[in-house]
């Protein structure tokens, strides 16, 4: 009786005719009887704020007083009956028209009156689903992108203090040329030829200014990790056997929170420290200082704490309202901060882990393929019909109770499942009122993303030991040789698309399939079915093609002489392979609040070893 209660005259009631006297109607149903008019007449003498009988009909309970003088009577429901076909009829297609009035509705029909049955509005395209393919190809190649920023972040340092030390360079000469114009204005210019042996000591100075010009290397990162194929391996057994706890034990709750706390300190990380810092950089005259030293995280800025609350307070937000909302899929707040949280989570998990070979790249995408298949696919064989991955996707499938029970009932344990799991991307249908939602999950973004990054990195990779190994540049390009051989490996690099541009439009050609097989099928469809043979397939067709498929099948060399230019190993390989000079040590790590002082580069030509 939570729509409303009233108690009837037992006077006022006939049982002559059982189990239903019609005359009752009189007394229970329409605006005018006489428990519609009790009903609204105590409603308004208590003040109630309980919902309204839009149904204008009662039905009795059963319930009387002691004396047998009232009978209760309680407000009827009157919700939309969904009209669906039996399940069991799977291969036949019922056209049988059929509609539902409620009882508000039919009192407004007379008799002799004609009723037109007509469709109600379907958006005819699913804008949600172009959507949530254009948001996965921007979150791929954001992080994809983000992950090389060291790479280009010293670069930029490089160029930076190239420039100015050329503008000093130049001043020096200017003024040395004219004191020596001013002193021996009868002597003009000379010149000399050098022996062998001083063509190489000018070399070997060459070579040791270059070093010395380079500036100071960067601290390598404190969370990075390397994948291998162990690693690859023991992906598809943790990730199978996580899938199966959740599908027999259904421990949804447990996987929410876990995914809140870690996704609070993506968004603290990728978000709100960067944001805060740069207001801070605009307002505060001098950065701020440091409220206390922890052994874990160092130095401790109020900017620190002030991200912290923000990234927590609003995972903290997102998760009361996922633990406490049924269905909070279609809750505004509840599926963008969702998508927020997932796409910072894919930015850290890349910046993170790391492919610096082909051969990993291939062994784990590969075994994530078949995975993906077995689990959609091979698991309804072997589980009566009910496929893994989709059950634990949506929480173990859609309610068991008919969806009229749900909507009277929504706590009712059997109307309970459907919420998808929040390990995805997700927006909700537009302008359709049967609701869904398209969803990419976050593994269809990292998994393929690895590879992306590793387009990312070489590229990147390139160019820095190009750049820093004398390469003239162009004014019209900085990443550009302006005195190239055509064989010259670093100007085919420099000049010529690299890897993660085809990379990029291979994995938004495979997810526009993976959509386009979804819209076709009318099923759910793994999406490393299609990104897989699209992402790898691009990559090593790319790199047969430039003859560096070896190269890149192995660690390539490039990934190491980069790493040996931005964070100074001390490696006897590295330094032979980046053809400097081995005996001087290389500068001090630079940390975060060092001066990126840098001296000048001289260019010079030649063959530096990088891909063969």
């Amino acid at each position: 009786c939570n729509r409303g209660r009233v108690w009837i005259d037992s006077s006022d009631l006939y049982f002559d005719k059982l189990p239903y006297d019609y005359r009752n109607n009189k007394v229970l149903s329409g605006p005018n009887s006489k428990a519609m008019k009790q009903y609204t007449m105590d409603k308004t003498s208590s003040l109630s704020s309980s919902s309204v009988c839009a149904s204008e009909a009662f039905l009795l309970t059963g319930n009387i007083t002691d004396d047998d003088s009232k009978y209760e009577a309680c407000c009827a429901w009157d919700f939309f009956v969904w009209l669906y076909s039996d399940p069991k009829l799977i291969n036949e297609t019922i056209d049988i028209p059929a509609f539902y009035l409620t009882m508000q509705e039919s009192r407004q029909l007379n008799e002799g009156d004609m009723v037109i049955m007509y469709m109600r509005d379907r958006p005819h395209n699913n804008i949600s689903s172009v959507l949530i393919w254009a948001l996965g190809v921007l979150v791929a190649a954001v992080a994809a992108y983000m992950s090389a920023g060291d790479y280009r972040f010293y670069l930029r340092q490089v160029l930076k203090t190239r420039a100015r030390l050329e503008t000093q360079a130049a001043r020096q000469n200017q003024l040395g040329l004219a004191n020596n114009n001013a002193t021996h204005p009868e002597e003009g210019p000379r010149s000399r030829s050098r022996s062998p042996k001083q063509n190489d000591r000018a070399r070997s100075n060459e070579s040791e200014q270059r070093r010395r010009d380079r500036p100071p290397p960067m601290a390598p990162p404190e969370e990075s990790l390397e994948l291998n194929a162990g690693h690859a391996f023991g992906f598809i057994f943790m990730a199978s056997a996580g899938l199966l706890t959740l599908f027999f034990f259904k421990i949804y709750s447990i996987v929410k929170i876990m995914y809140a706390i870690g996704c609070s300190g993506a968004m603290t990380q990728i978000v709100f420290h960067p944001l805060y810092w740069k207001l801070a950089r605009h307002v505060l005259s001098r950065p701020p200082k440091a409220l206390c030293m922890s052994q874990d995280f160092g130095p401790i800025t109020w900017i620190d704490i002030l991200a912290a609350l923000s990234g927590y307070g609003l995972g903290a937000t997102w998760l009361m309202v996922g633990l406490t909302t049924i269905h909070p899929e279609n809750n505004p707040f509840f599926w963008i901060t969702q998508d927020i949280m997932g796409s910072c989570m894919c930015i850290l998990f890349l910046s993170i882990i790391k492919l610096n070979s082909l051969r990993v790249a291939s062994i784990l995408l590969l075994v994530a393929f078949f995975y993906d298949i077995f689990f959609v696919f091979v698991t309804p064989l072997l589980f009566k019909g009910e496929s893994v991955m989709i059950a634990v996707a949506t929480s173990g499938g859609p309610p068991k109770a008919d969806p009229s029970w749900c909507e009277k009932y929504p706590s009712d344990k059997d109307c309970q499942g459907g919420d998808p799991l929040p390990m995805l991307l997700t927006i909700p249908r537009i302008a359709d009122y049967l609701g869904g939602a398209s969803l990419l999950g976050l593994g269809d973004i990292v998994l393929p993303g690895l590879l992306l990054s590793f387009a990312a990195r070489i590229d990147a990779a390139k160019t820095l030991v190009a750049v820093v190994h004398g390469k003239v540049l162009s004014n019209h390009h900085p990443m550009r040789s302006a005195t190239c051989p055509e064989d010259n490996y670093v100007c085919k690099c420099c000049n010529k698309m690299g890897y993660y541009g085809p990379a990029i439009v291979a994995y938004a050609i495979g997810l526009f399939m993976a959509n386009a097989a979804v819209y076709l099928m009318q099923m759910g469809q793994p999406a490393l079915l299609y990104l897989v043979p699209c992402c790898l397939g691009t990559m090593c067709v790319l790199a047969w093609r430039r003859k560096e498929l070896t190269e890149l099948w192995m660690e390539p060399r490039i990934i190491r002489t980069a790493d040996a230019i931005l964070y100074g190993h001390d490696d006897d390989d590295d330094q032979e392979e980046v053809d400097v000079n081995d005996d001087e040590a290389p500068p001090p790590p630079l940390s975060a609040d060092d001066n990126m002082e840098t001296n000048q580069e001289e260019a010079r030509d030649g063959e530096i070893p990088l891909l063969s």
